[in-house]
């Protein structure tokens, strides 16, 4: 994988900088306005959130200078401003993020999981494949598989550092490849891809 470009990068400060950023709603608000002004009606239809909390999030934003007021244009009635971020890109040290998005969205993804477990008509069979190996599998009272809308996969593997360089690209294209095709108005789905060293045996 090639190195980003960081040279357009603005470098937050800890502090008031790095507090502002440290929001879901806030960094795509920010970097839904760094390639081109926005309106705070285009960025309510374009995140799907209301006028009122936008306006908020934009405050924090505007006060610490990572948005700026790019222009106002004069109509009848209220004129309609316009903002643009500071940069095109934002590097956040590791340091002062107080939560990474990471971990807000596997809770989300751990409660939404939880809530399909919960269902009664579901069961968890434990059982050996053909070729003896411990497997759990999620079945309907009737043994078939599963009947659920979440989906849950894990494996403990032995790979080479080739292997393990080939797993990563191969994951990282099958899911840009399903979000290059997503289409809009679909249903929102949390999917998460991860693997690291095994610290228990």
């Amino acid at each position: 994988m090639e190195p980003l470009d960081l040279s357009r990068a603005r470098r937050v400060a800890p502090g008031l900088e790095a507090a502002a950023l440290d929001h879901p709603v806030r960094s795509r608000l920010l970097l839904a306005c760094a390639r081109s002004e926005r309106s705070l009606t285009e960025l309510a239809r374009e995140l799907g959130q209301p006028l009122p909390k936008l306006h908020y999030h934009l405050g924090r934003l505007t006060a610490c200078g990572l948005l700026k007021l790019s222009r106002i244009e004069a109509r009848r009635g209220r004129p309609i401003r316009y903002y643009r971020a500071a940069a095109e890109a934002f590097l956040v040290s590791v340091a002062d993020v107080g939560e990474f998005m990471g971990e807000r969205l596997a809770r989300e993804l751990r409660r939404s999981l939880a809530e399909e477990a919960n269902r009664r008509d579901l069961s968890l069979l434990h059982h050996l494949d053909e070729a003896g190996r411990f497997r759990v599998r999620l079945v309907d009272s009737e043994g078939r598989g599963r009947n659920s809308k979440s989906f849950e996969y894990w494996k403990v593997l032995r790979l080479s550092a080739d292997q393990r360089l080939a797993l990563a690209a191969e994951m990282g294209a099958l899911i840009t490849r399903y979000e290059s095709a997503a289409e809009t108005g679909g249903e929102a789905w949390l999917v998460h891809a991860a693997f690291a060293p095994k610290l228990e045996d």
